[in-house]
């Protein structure tokens, strides 16, 4: 049988191949069982055939939502060529759905993305759209027959998220978050060292994403609730946050305490580095702080701005305390104490590699054509998002929230 294959590493630093289910083992764990797993008959089910199929011929992928985020992922999908093809790209703005079909080379451009996930020649749909017409599209396409890649967050409530999530493995399709920060090699080095036992048992996480006067002021995307679902948490806040949740194994929210303001937005104080912004449709936070209680003890305070008073244009990161020792992401320090002695320790990362944007979607490739778990299921994306609204419930209600997941 035919083997394809294309090497990257993925989130946990391991190797990752696109290549036939049935071809040569993927690494030295799987020499024992490969010949098990190749000697059995091909009686494939439909679904077992459309990802055999799939290993024999380019990855085909559509786009929808044809601004920033959508061109960063582009970049990423031409990094294979030879194994991913983008054939269609969808964008209420035409000019943006041409410009960025011209950037891929793909033949078709549309503006309805129903149009879009419909198309026959398609195995998979990223969509890059404003966060409110994610649950619209990533519905669509699941109920298309697609596997879908859906830039954060996935979803602004629960609820929707359980629906997508539900629905995809309804009809065993694979649904994955695009949470590119766990794809770093800083975040790597983090999370192999916090699996190794080296901060013992996790206690307490100090979370926050942070920034000066970088707020994104294009459009209304960002600052129209209607179209964002929130602010800075949802936009920069729920990175910080799923990175946290992923080094320490994604623990289950229990109790969340929050804030969620306008603290400067409104004045004419802060110049804006990316601009100024409609203030007359400003309708979402600019700051927001959640204090949350997991099912194992540990507890975490998250905090995300836009406009805050600090030195850094943008900051963020997450101080993990354990049992043993704590670490700092993104610097990658270590402190710990051992009979009566402080140590101080710098964590070494993997050098060079493909950018993270560029690494998640190679993964979700390779979860689709060699039918393995997603790399950021909705089962850990649930737990996310419940922290976020949670946060904003506790703003409106003034009170400690119950998560119910």
């Amino acid at each position: 049988m035919e083997e394809r294959e294309v090497g990257c590493q993925g989130a946990d630093g391991t190797a990752r191949h696109f290549r036939d289910r049935c071809g040569r083992p993927q690494d030295a764990e799987d020499e024992a069982t490969a010949g098990q797993a190749c000697s059995r008959p091909l009686s494939f089910g439909q679904h077992e055939m459309e990802v055999a199929q799939m290993a024999k011929r380019k990855f085909r992928v559509g786009i929808v939502g044809c601004g920033g985020i959508a061109n960063t992922h582009a970049t990423g999908w031409l990094t294979r060529k030879d194994e991913i093809e983008v054939v269609a790209t969808c964008d209420v703005d035409i000019k943006r759905a041409r410009e960025l079909a011209q950037k891929t080379g793909a033949r078709e451009v549309l503006t309805d993305y129903r149009k879009l996930v419909a198309l026959k020649d398609l195995d998979a749909v990223d969509i890059c759209t404003p966060n409110m017409l994610h649950t619209p599209g990533v519905l669509a396409a699941l109920n298309a027959g697609k596997h879908v890649v859906c830039e954060k967050p996935l979803a602004v409530t629960t609820a929707e998220v359980r629906k997508m999530g539900m629905l995809a493995d309804r009809k065993r399709l694979k649904l994955m978050t695009a949470q590119s920060t766990r794809w770093s090699q800083k975040s790597k080095a983090v999370k192999k060292f916090i699996a190794g036992g080296a901060i013992g048992t996790p206690i307490h996480a100090r979370v926050y994403a942070l920034r000066r006067n970088l707020l994104p002021s294009w459009g209304v995307g960002f600052i129209d609730r209607k179209l964002s679902g929130g602010g800075p948490c949802m936009d920069i806040g729920v990175h910080a946050l799923d990175l946290c949740m992923w080094l320490t194994d994604f623990p289950k929210p229990v109790r969340v305490t929050g804030r969620s303001r306008v603290n400067f937005a409104m004045a004419h104080d802060i110049p804006g580095a990316w601009g100024e912004w409609d203030r007359k449709r400003f309708t979402v936070e600019d700051h927001a702080v959640g204090f949350v209680h997991f099912d194992n003890g540990m507890t975490m305070v998250l905090e995300a701005s836009w406009l805050n008073h600090q030195e850094a244009n943008e900051t963020m990161q997450n101080n993990i305390l354990g049992s043993k020792g704590g670490v700092e992401w993104p610097t990658l320090k270590y402190w710990s104490a051992r009979n009566h002695v402080l140590y101080d320790a710098q964590i070494k990362e993997q050098a060079g590699g493909l950018p993270a944007h560029t690494l998640e979607l190679l993964d979700f490739c390779d979860c689709v054509v060699n039918n393995k778990p997603s790399p950021v299921p909705w089962q850990e994306t649930i737990k996310v998002i419940a922290i976020l609204e949670a946060i904003y419930s506790s703003e409106s209600q003034r009170k400690e929230i119950r998560v119910k997941l």
